[in-house]
């Protein structure tokens, strides 16, 4: 606000750095400059205190959808006056002079046809949307419909004002329509959830599956090596009485071959005794067969007594002797004679 102070036949006027003042006198405007501090003449002057500082104006209007939904968007436009001379000839920032005060609400002006405006491009860009399309992507999309509705209002910049930033902050729509949509999103997020916690569980049983698996794998490796080692064993075992049997019977084969040799050496020897007493016998008997008959007699007498039983007590007589020593004697030259 502007401070004017008044004095005899004069007034002296001073803004803040964020307040443009132009001193209107005379038909002829003179900008005085943001901050200005200057005496002029109260009679036939006027002054204008332009705001320089940024403007923050913000609505929420609604709007209706290519599907015949209703929306609202609220939005938030930051608008500043770069040419406050140019402002001050299209729109009434005048104050009085008594108070400082403005005449009028030329920022209620102001925020009103900005807001207008906005409101008019917010409602065509909606109205070429689906509901759908317009939440899914509608911060962006109404900010720029704004954005170039604006840039496009040539009376804005003929009065020095530019709208330096637009917000979106939302676009909602009607609250049983916003509650249907939350009931969707929280199916659909349930949804997501039980299909997770399914995945978990598929993933589990086949996390259990997989061990059962590998336990079953374990067992059946460990079966075939345990029936490995019984093959091996056995194979073992077999081998090993291969080798007592082969043992045994290189034995026993020795034991026979030793035998073998034990017999032929016995019957070698018993052939050699017996060559022997022949051959004794056939010298005896040949030195026995030009013998008499009494010196045969003496000479194989020890034998035959030898031969005989043991007897107590004889009684021979002529004639048993005779009989006996003829068929001796037969019995002898019968043998010498073979």
């Amino acid at each position: 606000m502007t401070t004017i102070r008044h004095f005899p036949f004069a007034a002296h006027a001073t803004s803040t750095a964020t307040r443009f003042l132009i001193h209107g006198r005379g038909g002829r405007l003179i900008p005085r400059g943001a901050g200005a501090s200057f005496w002029f003449n109260p009679l036939g002057a006027t002054i204008s205190e332009v705001p320089v500082e940024d403007l923050e104006f913000g609505a929420i209007f609604p709007a209706v959808t290519a599907d015949r939904q209703e929306v609202s968007v609220q939005a938030a436009l930051t608008v500043r006056i770069v040419d406050p001379e140019a402002a001050a000839r299209r729109m009434d920032f005048s104050v009085n002079l008594g108070g400082g005060e403005w005449t009028s609400r030329p920022l209620q002006i102001l925020h009103d046809r900005i807001i207008e405006l906005a409101r008019q491009y917010a409602a065509q860009a909606a109205g070429a949307l689906t509901l759908e399309a317009l939440l899914a992507d509608g911060l962006v999309i109404m900010r720029d419909a704004i954005s170039r509705g604006l840039a496009e209002e040539t009376h804005l910049a003929e009065a020095g004002i530019l709208v330096a930033g637009i917000s979106v902050v939302a676009v909602r729509p009607d609250d049983e329509i916003e509650r249907a949509l939350q009931n969707k999103v929280r199916e659909a997020i349930q949804a997501e959830s039980d299909r997770a916690t399914y995945d978990r569980r598929a993933q589990a049983v086949d996390r259990e599956r997989a061990i059962k698996e590998n336990e079953l794998n374990n067992r059946t490796e460990l079966a075939r090596r345990e029936a490995e080692l019984v093959e091996l064993a056995g194979a073992n075992d077999r081998r090993r009485t291969e080798q007592e049997l082969e043992r045994d019977e290189l034995r026993a084969r020795a034991t026979v071959a030793n035998s073998r040799l034990g017999v032929d050496a016995r019957v070698d020897e018993i052939a050699r005794v017996a060559e022997a007493e022949n051959n004794a016998l056939a010298a005896r008997l040949s030195e026995y067969n030009g013998a008499d008959l009494p010196a045969l007699l003496a000479a194989i007498a020890p034998e035959i007594l030898t031969a005989m039983p043991r007897v107590e007590s004889l009684t021979i007589t002529p004639d048993m002797l005779a009989g006996a020593v003829q068929k001796m004697m037969n019995n002898v030259r019968e043998g010498a004679a073979a």
